[in-house]
C-alpha cells in the first residue's frame, strides 16, 4: 500500500483548532496529503491545519516509566478533555498501543525518533558510531510508522546541540551533514509526510534549512528571561520567530514550553514554581498560535509531570512541567488552556 493511504474519505473539517472535528472522523481522518508551505503553515487536503497539543512521557505514579495500557487510555483522555488535537513523540517512538489509539480518536502525531542530544564534538570513532544507530533508529521508526493514518510528520532527532557550543569548525561541519544525512533519509521514505527536527531557536544550523519545517523548544520566561513582564516576553519571541522565518523561509512551530509548576502553590503576584505562573506563561504561547499564518502549533512541554534524574531544579526527582501532575489531576494551567483551545 503507498503509505499515504492515510485515509479512506473526506469527511471532517481537519483545521479546527480543537479536538472535536478531528476526533469524530476517528479512523477515516480523511487525510490525503500533506505539506508544509513557508507561508501558509502545514496544510492537510490544501487547508491550514494547526497544532494545539502536547508532549509526553510513557511514565505514571503508580508503575513507573514503561507501557501501561489503563494509563495511556487516560492520557488520551485527559488531551481530548484539554482540546489537544496532536501529541510529538517526545524523545522516541511512542508503542504501537499509543498509535492505535491516536488513529481510533483522530488525534495526529509527530513521530520522532530516539535521537536526543546528539554529540559531534566527541572523537571521530564514536561519532561515526552514534551516527549510525541515529540512522538506524530513523530507519527503524519509518519501517513501522509508515503507513500509520495518525502520523503526518516526522521529527529525526531532538536538540542536537548548538553549533557554536561545538570545538571548532570541523566538528560544526560535521555536525551539519550528520543531521542532514538524517533529514534526507526520512524524505526517502516514499511517504512525502514534512520532516522536522526539534532544536532550541538559538541552536538552529543549517541542516535545519533541509527540513520541510522548523519545530523550536522554547522556554523563554522559565529556564531565562525570568521575572520579565509576560507582555514584553511575548513580543520577543514573535520578534524571534520572524527573524528565524526570514532567515530559513521555513513554517515553524512551538514543539516545547513549559515551566515547573508545584501542584498547590499559590502566589498573589505570579512567581516561579506557582500554578498561577505556570498558568499565565502557557497563556502566552498559546496565544501564538497563528498570530503569524506560519506558525502553525504550539505543543506544552508536558502533559504530566514525570520522573526526572535528582537536581536543584528537579524537585522530588520530578520534571514538574506537567499541565497535570504525575497522578493525572489538573493545575490551574490545564483548566485555562482547556478554555482557550475551546474558544478557539
Amino acid at each position: 500500500l503507498c503509505a499515504l493511504l492515510f485515509s479512506l474519505s473526506v469527511h471532517c473539517n481537519v483545521h479546527s483548532l480543537t479536538a472535536a472535528a478531528v476526533c469524530t472522523c476517528a479512523a477515516a481522518a480523511g487525510i490525503r496529503t500533506v505539506e508544509a508551505s513557508p507561508e501558509r503553515g502545514f496544510l492537510i487536503n490544501g487547508k491550514p491545519f494547526y497544532f494545539a497539543g502536547f508532549g509526553k512521557h510513557e511514565d505514571s505514579e503508580l508503575r513507573g516509566r514503561g507501557l501501561d495500557v489503563p494509563q495511556l487510555i487516560k492520557d488520551m483522555g485527559l488531551m481530548e478533555w484539554a482540546g489537544a488535537n496532536s501529541v510529538r513523540t517526545t524523545h522516541y517512538p511512542y508503542s504501537e498501543v499509543d498509535l492505535d489509539l491516536a488513529d481510533r480518536r483522530g488525534v495526529l502525531v509527530v513521530s520522532e525518533s530516539a535521537c536526543v542530544g546528539l554529540s559531534f564534538g566527541d572523537e571521530p570513532e564514536w561519532v561515526r558510531k552514534r551516527q549510525a544507530n541515529a540512522e538506524k533508529a530513523v530507519t527503524e521508526l519509518l519501517e513501522r510508522d509508515l503507513t500509520r493514518t495518525c502520523v503526518v510528520a516526522w521529527s529525526v532527532c531532538n536538540e542536537p546541540g548548538g553549533p557554536l557550543s561545538l570545538p571548532g569548525p570541523e566538528a560544526r561541519a560535521l555536525q551539519s551533514e550528520g543531521l542532514r544525512s538524517l533529514v534526507a533519509l526520512a524524505k526517502r521514505d516514499g511517504s512525502r509526510r514534512p520532516v522536522t527536527f526539534a532544536n532550541v531557536p538559538e541552536h538552529c544550523d543549517e541542516a535545519n534549512r533541509e527540513c520541510d519545517f522548523l519545530s523550536l523548544n522554547e522556554y523563554a520566561g522559565w529556564y531565562y528571561d525570568v521575572g520579565k513582564p509576560l507582555d514584553q516576553i511575548r513580543a520577543e519571541l514573535l520578534a524571534k520567530f520572524e527573524t528565524l522565518h526570514a532567515d530559513f523561509g521555513k513554517p515553524m512551530m512551538i514543539s516545547e514550553c513549559g515551566a515547573d509548576t508545584l501542584a498547590g502553590c499559590h502566589m498573589v503576584a505570579p512567581g516561579l514554581w506557582s500554578e498561577e505562573f505556570q498558568m499565565e506563561l502557557m497563556g502566552v504561547y498559546a496565544s501564538l498560535l497563528g498570530a503569524r499564518p506560519w506558525l502553525f502549533g504550539v505543543h506544552f512541554w508536558n502533559l504530566t509531570d514525570f520522573r526526572s534524574t535528582q537536581m536543584h531544579i528537579r524537585a522530588g526527582g520530578l520534571n514538574m512541567k506537567g499541565l497535570f501532575t504525575r497522578d493525572r489531576q489538573p493545575k490551574m494551567a490545564a483548566h485555562h488552556i482547556r478554555k482557550l483551545w475551546a474558544a478557539a
